[in-house]
């Protein structure tokens, strides 16, 4: 069958925009490819929404939503219900939806309840940690999607594992890689080095938005004493997430922000500028552990758990249990110097093989 169906395209949070511009730019080149963008309004910032789009020239929203609520079931409850009436008034054949977040969610259950076919983005990744509703969000579509599209062979073998059709799996390869690839040449024009006044491989990032670690007062203390011990040796840069820095004052913990340099949350090209020019980074983010295996860059995971396994393999990450870390062995990964190594499907095509799948398939 061919490409020509109604499909909608979920997104709402920063890595799925990441995930959708390669594919979005592919999709010129199928013209009977009919599709809406819908955004769920998850991450409604400026610096966590609009500045993607524009940077990476992703056109407009066709349908905006706007969700807002105090708590999860909430925000779930209505981006569910307003992904109902959207699919309702547009008679949608086909949903995709990227990685794991709670947008991608909410429009799988939406989709399987209008008989909407599922195209899943970044399937079959498990860290085996219900804790994280990451892991959830993945587990729940994963198992409700009709195609699933997946990063690693790792990934492969869970979704076999869990009894998912064969058919249903194809192997395209990683999609973040691909928006490396594709927007190389804009994060070497990147000023932000220069902005900050600092200098290449001098200084460490650091990336910390997980729930598990923000909304535990204990925990969050932690990884902040332990970005102060490596500040000892290192200038740290942190581009702190908003719903990160909330917290940071709620708990009362600014006080160790004091040898930090704390920045505003920075767009892709520039956020990818600082990573590639950076000795390195600490933190608690997914799809940095891809990037800087693919960057050869070193990843000091603030984690005990990935759903990432590759990127364990190549070597360039490392997971750091935060209850006994130890800090020299966290410096001795930073110092260690990684090349880029190349991974089957990693590369510039995903897109590609993504769509001539789906032709064999919608």
């Amino acid at each position: 069958m061919s490409l020509n169906n109604n499909c909608a395209i979920i997104v709402g949070a920063r890595p799925n925009f990441i995930k959708l511009a390669p594919f979005i730019k592919k999709a010129k080149n199928y013209p009977e490819f009919k599709f809406k963008i819908i955004h769920t309004g998850q991450h409604f910032d400026k610096n966590m929404s609009d500045i993607f789009f524009n940077e990476m020239e992703i056109p407009k929203p066709d349908i905006q939503l706007d969700i807002n609520g105090k708590y999860y079931t909430e925000k779930m409850g209505k981006m569910f219900n307003a992904l109902k009436k959207v699919f309702n008034e547009n008679n949608f054949d086909s949903v995709i939806v990227f990685g794991d977040v709670n947008s991608t969610l909410a429009g799988a259950i939406a989709a399987v309840k209008n008989n909407c076919k599922i195209i899943h983005i970044e399937s079959g990744l498990r860290s085996y940690d219900r804790r994280m509703p990451e892991e959830i969000n993945r587990v729940i579509v994963d198992h409700l999607s009709d195609i699933l599209f997946t990063t690693e062979p790792a990934a492969n073998h869970n979704l076999y594992l869990e009894g998912v059709e064969k058919e249903k799996i194809k192997y395209v390869g990683n999609i973040m890689v691909e928006n490396i690839e594709l927007f190389w040449n804009k994060f070497m024009k990147s000023k932000i080095v220069d902005d900050l006044n600092i200098k290449e491989k001098k200084y460490i990032v650091t990336t910390v938005h997980k729930l598990k670690n923000t909304d535990d007062p204990k925990n969050l203390k932690k990884i902040l004493k332990i970005i102060n011990n490596i500040s000892k040796n290192y200038k740290i840069i942190f581009p702190i997430h908003p719903g990160t820095r909330k917290k940071i004052y709620n708990y009362n913990l600014e006080n160790y922000l004091k040898n930090i340099t704390v920045i505003e949350p920075l767009g892709y090209f520039d956020f990818m500028k600082l990573v590639i020019s950076s000795k390195g980074v600490i933190g608690d983010s997914c799809g940095i552990q891809d990037e800087t295996s693919h960057l050869g860059v070193s990843c000091c995971t603030l984690n005990n758990n990935t759903e990432r396994p590759i990127t364990i393999e190549l070597g360039s990450n490392k997971l750091f249990n935060i209850n006994n870390l130890i800090i020299d062995d966290l410096i001795d990964h930073l110092n260690n110097d990684f090349k880029s190594k190349h991974i089957k499907y990693w590369d510039d095509k995903v897109s590609e093989r993504i769509f001539k799948a789906l032709q064999n398939e919608l």
